[in-house]
């Protein structure tokens, strides 16, 4: 089958991860996955896309925004040429579905090309597919709404949208090769992700003061992302306040996935509301433990006491709990580590996810 993905070209996030993950998936299977991908910028993901081989085509498609005059008379002063040029694209590729991350992008899809068209959700559903009346005007105009999990799909059930629609594609992570456990001393944690206020950094901070007085020199601390804006300077501020100054380091963004979770010992996630968590399903693959808050979709993916600890959403104290059994216990982080690669290797690749994608688009 022939696939037309409307994609990011940006930054690399974890909806731009999924997306390219799994057309390399279709590609690997003989299918054609084409990449729609944004011309505002010159961004990263084309270069993934030719470094995969994946055919792509940039077009100036921008959103409407209701707040954002000048981003709202760029898209409209570029839309008749978009239009024009996704219709070209569409008569060469000749796609047997289209591919749509967000309701905007899936409308003007149904404006221009006349085939088949799914929503892939890696978020929650926006106002727009929320709204009594829109929502059913969206539902008219897709086939498919693939949900990354089934917090997200409960979520969609909410809206007007044909729950009859819906199917689970859980998102899949390569899987490294096995690396020996290593019992490293002090133990390294990290935190992964975008540097706000949702992924609960603060709550991980309380949490390493309440350890740091149990176990002091215990553990080390990675954050893992881009230290820039207002809440990473609120972060600073209270790692100097709590005296975690030489606990905490900030690596900055980092690609090299190997590198990465290399030099960790245990994944840390307590964020609420995660629609997937990419981050948890990577370091299971590379025989990492993960605590991570009992929210969104991070229950699906961690099996509690098997593959890693869950504590409730906020509570630095349970947090600081599970993160010392875990700091104390060297068989217990090596037995819940492999355990997760286990259950990663089993659920979790991209391959599962290439066969649920298909299974879910076949009819």
């Amino acid at each position: 089958m022939r696939f037309l993905f409307f994609t990011g070209g940006w930054t690399v996030g974890g909806m731009e991860t999924a997306f390219l993950s799994l057309m390399k998936g279709l590609a690997a299977r003989g299918h054609e996955p084409t990449a729609i991908v944004s011309g505002w910028t010159d961004g990263e993901v084309p270069r993934l896309l030719d470094q995969a081989g994946i055919p792509h085509h940039e077009v100036r498609l921008g959103r409407l925004y209701v707040r954002n005059l000048v981003f709202t008379w760029h898209t409209l002063r570029h839309m008749p040429a978009a239009r024009r040029q996704l219709r070209a694209i569409a008569a060469d590729v000749r796609p047997d579905w289209v591919i749509s991350p967000d309701v905007q992008t899936l409308l003007l899809s149904a404006a221009v090309l006349r085939t088949r068209r799914a929503l892939f959700l890696q978020s929650g559903p926006e106002r727009l597919m929320c709204h009594s009346l829109a929502g059913r005007f969206v539902d008219r105009h897709l086939d498919r709404v693939l949900c990354c999990s089934r917090f997200i799909a409960d979520c969609a059930r909410l809206t007007p949208v044909d729950a009859g629609k819906l199917a689970i594609v859980p998102n899949g992570v390569p899987l490294p090769a096995e690396r020996p456990f290593v019992d490293r001393r002090p133990v390294r944690l990290g935190i992964v992700g975008r540097i706000v206020e949702q992924k609960q950094h603060g709550v991980l901070l309380e949490a390493c003061d309440l350890l740091q007085k149990r176990l002091p020199g215990a553990f080390r601390l990675d954050f893992v992302g881009t230290q820039e804006g207002s809440f990473a300077a609120e972060l600073e501020s209270r790692i100097a306040a709590l005296g975690l100054g030489d606990v905490v380091r900030w690596t900055g963004f980092l690609a090299d996935r190997d590198r990465l979770y290399g030099e960790l010992d245990i994944l840390v996630a307590p964020a609420v509301d995660e629609p997937f968590g990419l981050t948890v399903a990577e370091a299971g693959s590379y025989g990492l433990p993960v605590v991570a808050a009992r929210s969104g979709a991070f229950p699906e993916l961690i099996e509690e006491e098997r593959t890693g600890l869950l504590f409730e959403p906020g509570d630095a104290t349970g947090l600081a709990q599970a993160l010392e059994r875990l700091v104390r216990d060297a068989a217990l982080r090596r037995r819940l580590g492999e355990a997760a690669r286990a259950h990663v290797e089993a659920r979790f690749t991209i391959e599962n996810m290439t066969e649920r994608f298909l299974s879910a688009t076949s009819h």
